[in-house]
């Protein structure tokens, strides 16, 4: 056995080395064992190594544009004796017989052998005439090259920007059928392909041969058949390459079955293909964005849903609708939790501003000396520690939605301040004298009974009639209790998928509890509840046991089931007790006697209080 690698074409040509020893680095960083110059190879591109067995193994080192045996893409691969590896635009022969390697003088013709198919590397200066014979077609190229810009600069879908490019390009290459391959990357199977045809205008499905397009991308050179080689009835191709800013997005596919290409078709379409391949990857990631953003909008509007199918609910929802397609500011009361920053999105992301900003602050959480800046924003240099200027609150809403919340904790002397620019719709940041316009809608919130602070002398009463020009109360849970299971549910599910977990339903005790709670937290705190036992719980479904102790507190205290439940303890402790005497005191043991998961156990010992029971038994 006489393992060795032969190569073929590119600058080692005529190379034989030997694969006796370690493994093998090829690279163009000149540390590898076989360093190659040429630009389409990475610095650290593959490795040939002996693995158990004898046998060698080729990986590919996440090189940028591939490492190919026999023309297809690989990352690792057990090598057979005649294995054809393609490096960049240098090509290999894997032999391991003993036998003389003069067939190889002759480099091996690729995918493209016997077709008349040549391949031309290209850069910046190709095309370019030698003399004034070729000033003619530099004309002819220049005036469709002004073409070509036109349709870019004035088209902004993807599809259509396509098509166009295919019909200008076959105003001068005698293309009869053409076709523009988008690739994900290398190893996409499935890619995008918009094609023209000569004859109809239409979208005709003619086959590309697929080792032509990726030997074109693997390369970065164009491939094209030359005039007068080749069978006769031979398809005459020209690919070229769309090589980005960032990566290569695929190639121009041309055929013609009467006429072949010439080195003046491939320069024109070379120099399209560098113009187009920018505009294109602009443009498919332009739609990527969109995506997102669609994507991020579609979150942020299941996040505004308001759950529940009570009455007070649906008049909430009726109320919403009317006032999104207004202006007017909007005044949100209610007590803590009931979700007033949801009612204010919900507002926003049914009106007409929903692509605009919604910018929430909490007036009650910004001590009184940066809420100034946070709303109004300052210079530089305003005040110590105002090192750069800063948009506010008010300007970073541009014209979509400003959320005030808690407004009844704003200090006196910004409440005069903040009415001046809602009267005005115009503002100043600290240390400023330009002034800036309010464009957003603005809707406030408050917990506090604001006509009662307004006698105290605590909140401005022309602020009051500035902003409760609409307004609305969001019950509390209390009000609506027949929501509840749907909340509860609602929030069930969203917390098992962020824990991945299972989730199965509310056992009737646990449900029953729910429902008797008198929530002073509102909905808040039934979410909370319901987060507690899905982090806690140990099993598929929502136990009593495993919801927060504040809930059966109040149970315990005084609800119409409290003697239930007490009855329902007290026989839980003595099934316990039991368990625990019959194994000697082990929770562990008591726990496979009971059935139970010894975690389980261990909380119900802590909620029935029986731990000190249990060190009287020991």
């Amino acid at each position: 056995m006489n393992p060795r690698l032969i190569a073929v074409s590119g600058p080692l040509k005529g190379t034989v080395r030997p694969l006796n020893g370690g493994p093998l680095s090829l690279g163009r960083d000149s540390t590898n064992q076989l360093s190659l110059e040429d630009r389409a190879v990475s610095r650290k591109h593959c490795t040939v190594s002996q693995i158990a067995g004898g046998e060698f193994e080729l990986a590919d080192l996440e090189s940028h544009n591939g490492t190919f045996v026999n023309d297809a893409a690989v990352t690792r691969r057990l090598l057979q004796h005649g294995d054809r590896i393609r490096v960049g635009s240098c090509e290999f022969v894997f032999r391991t017989h003993p036998e003389d390697d003069a067939d190889l003088a002759q480099p091996l013709a690729g995918p493209a052998s016997g077709s008349g198919l040549k391949t031309m590397v290209l850069d910046e200066r190709s095309g370019l005439p030698r003399d004034a014979s070729g000033l003619g077609r530099m004309a002819r190229d220049l005036a469709a090259f002004f073409k070509i810009a036109n349709v870019i600069n004035s088209t902004r879908d993807l599809e259509q920007l396509q098509q166009e490019l295919l019909v200008q390009i076959a105003e001068v290459i005698p293309a009869e059928w053409g076709a523009i391959v988008l690739l994900a990357n290398l190893d996409d199977e499935t890619p995008s392909i918009c094609r023209w045809s000569r004859k109809t205008g239409g979208k005709e499905d003619t086959a590309i041969r697929d080792e032509l397009l990726r030997q074109a991308i693997w390369e970065r050179s164009a491939i094209y058949t030359a005039a007068g080689e080749g069978p006769a009835n031979a398809e005459n191709v020209l690919c070229v390459p769309l090589v980005g800013v960032e990566k290569t997005l695929g190639a121009i596919y041309l055929t013609s079955a009467s006429r072949p290409f010439g080195e003046d078709h491939v320069y024109f379409l070379s120099s399209v293909s560098r113009i187009a391949a920018v505009t294109l990857e602009n443009l498919l990631k332009l739609d990527s964005l969109r995506a997102e953003n669609q994507r991020l909008r579609a979150d942020a509007a299941s996040g505004s849903t308001l759950i529940g199918e009570s009455k007070p609910m649906v008049r909430l929802g009726q109320f919403i609708a009317r006032v999104a397609s207004t202006d007017s500011t909007v005044l949100i009361r209610g007590e803590s939790g009931t979700g007033k920053e949801l009612v204010a999105r919900a507002i926003h992301v049914t009106s007409e501003r929903a692509d605009q900003p919604f910018v929430a602050i909490n007036c009650a959480a910004i001590p009184e000396a940066l809420l100034e800046s946070e709303l109004f924003g300052h210079e530089k240099g305003a005040f110590t520690g105002a090192a750069t200027t800063k948009k506010g609150k008010l300007e970073v809403a541009e014209a979509g939605t400003l959320f005030l919340d808690e407004i009844g904790e704003m200090a006196p002397a910004l409440q005069a301040k903040l009415l001046r620019a809602l009267q005005q719709r115009e503002f100043e940041r600290l240390g400023g004298n330009r002034l800036l316009a309010l464009n957003a809608r603005v809707i406030a919130a408050t917990n506090k009974n604001l006509e009662q602070a307004i006698k105290a002398g605590e909140f401005r009463q022309d602020l009051y009639y500035r902003l409760n020009v609409v307004s609305v109360a969001s019950p509390p849970l209390r009000e609506h209790r027949e929501d509840i299971p749907l909340l509860a549910l609602h929030f069930a599910n969203k917390y098992a998928a962020k824990c991945k977990r299972g989730f199965k339903g509310i056992a009737g005790e646990a449900r029953a509890l729910l429902m008797q709670y008198s929530w002073p937290g509102n909905v808040r705190e039934l979410e909370n509840a319901i987060e507690h036992a899905l982090v806690l719980g140990l099993t598929d479904e929502i136990l009593l046991e495993d919801l927060p102790g504040s809930l059966l507190e109040e149970q315990a205290a005084g609800l119409s089931s409290a003697r239930y439940h007490n009855a329902l303890d007290q026989t839980k402790r003595q099934v316990v007790l039991a368990a625990l005497e019959e194994a000697q005191g082990s929770p562990s043991e008591a726990a496979r006697l009971l059935g139970l998961h010894p975690k389980y156990l261990h909380r119900l010992i802590r909620n029935l209080n029986l731990k000190s029971q249990l060190h009287g038994q020991g």
